[in-house]
């Protein structure tokens, strides 16, 4: 008997250790009329490139968003958890939204900096005025924020700024970036150069390469995670359907291909990269179910969301502390 209780002891502190998170808890489809569109000539792949790099990809989630976790005795301070995105994240900021999902179900602390209409890139500046001034609306405008290059000003989001005000980023555990089709929309190019004064921030790729290294000097404790676009439909101002994300070209690029270009930026600094387009459970079958109008999440998409980036958080405390 006495074999018998211990053996359901040592069950349950293991248990308890094996999902504990560990760390604390509190706190468009837009009209496509200036899309510029470009006759299809290939079809998408089935599956978006994904780069060589260790613990990309995210497994098969088992736990749902309501599990509560235990805090493993070993963890020295509750998690703290900041979220830079777009719509998605800013429109929800009650018990919906993926950032209070995330924070409940990995008992953290959540900081949601987040402003509607986003982009990675900085919009470019043919008078080079953004040389000068920075244009904040964007992943890479508020990372030089936070890393004291640029002065705050008005980012467009009056809750991101009063959090950022406050915010101690050298404590922060993880940095989720999920930006969505904004770039697609506003026809941002994947790679290059970009505008001459603008060194590239006014790309895809650059703006990811820039935000990435002012978060990780100003975050050095932190691990940053990279949440791709998903699988999208679109429509123009009149809700004419003009095809979705495997089919339909903004002039640059295809969405998939933003989601493989920041598959590769994931690879080249060695951060994690969680599939969206692919992983997620976003696809033709699904699209009523998850999403409310093609490019924004239902209730039960952020869910999905949240699960998905709950799993990644927790695998990672789980080896951290193992």
């Amino acid at each position: 008997m006495k074999k018998i209780i211990s053996t359901l002891i040592i069950t349950l502190l293991m248990t308890t250790l094996l999902f504990g998170c560990g760390r604390k808890n509190t706190d468009e489809n837009l009209a496509m009329e200036n899309l510029p569109l470009d006759e299809v000539t290939s079809p998408a792949p089935e599956d978006i490139e994904i780069h060589e790099y260790a613990d990309f990809a995210p497994q098969e989630i088992e736990q749902v968003v309501d599990d509560q976790y235990d805090i493993p005795d070993t963890n020295p301070h509750p998690l703290k958890i900041v979220f830079l995105g777009e719509t998605n994240l800013d429109a929800h900021r009650n018990e919906t939204g993926i950032a209070y999902l995330v924070g409940e179900g990995c008992d953290a602390t959540v900081y949601n900096l987040s402003i509607s209409g986003s982009t990675v890139a900085a919009h470019g500046d043919p008078n080079c005025e953004i040389a000068h001034k920075l244009n904040q609306k964007s992943l890479v405008g508020v990372s030089k924020i936070l890393a004291g290059k640029a002065d705050a000003g008005p980012i467009g989001c009056t809750r991101a700024s009063a959090i950022m005000s406050d915010l101690n980023m050298e404590e922060i555990d993880y940095i989720v970036i999920m930006y969505c089709a904004q770039d697609f929309l506003k026809g941002v190019a994947l790679d290059g150069p970009g505008n001459k004064c603008c060194g590239g921030i006014d790309t895809f790729a650059g703006a990811l390469r820039e935000a990435i290294e002012n978060l990780k000097k100003v975050a050095p404790r932190a691990d940053i995670i990279l949440v791709s676009p998903f699988f999208s439909w679109f429509f123009n101002e009149d809700n004419e359907f003009l095809g979705n994300s495997n089919d339909l070209s903004n002039g640059h690029a295809y969405l998939f291909e933003y989601a493989e270009k920041m598959s590769q930026v994931a690879s080249e600094y060695k951060i994690v990269f969680a599939n969206a387009y692919n992983d997620f459970g976003i696809g033709l079958k699904t699209l009523e179910h998850y999403l409310e109008d093609g490019i924004h999440l239902s209730d039960s998409g952020r869910k999905a969301f949240a699960e998905k980036l709950i799993e990644i958080i927790l695998n990672h405390e789980m080896t951290f502390y193992n």
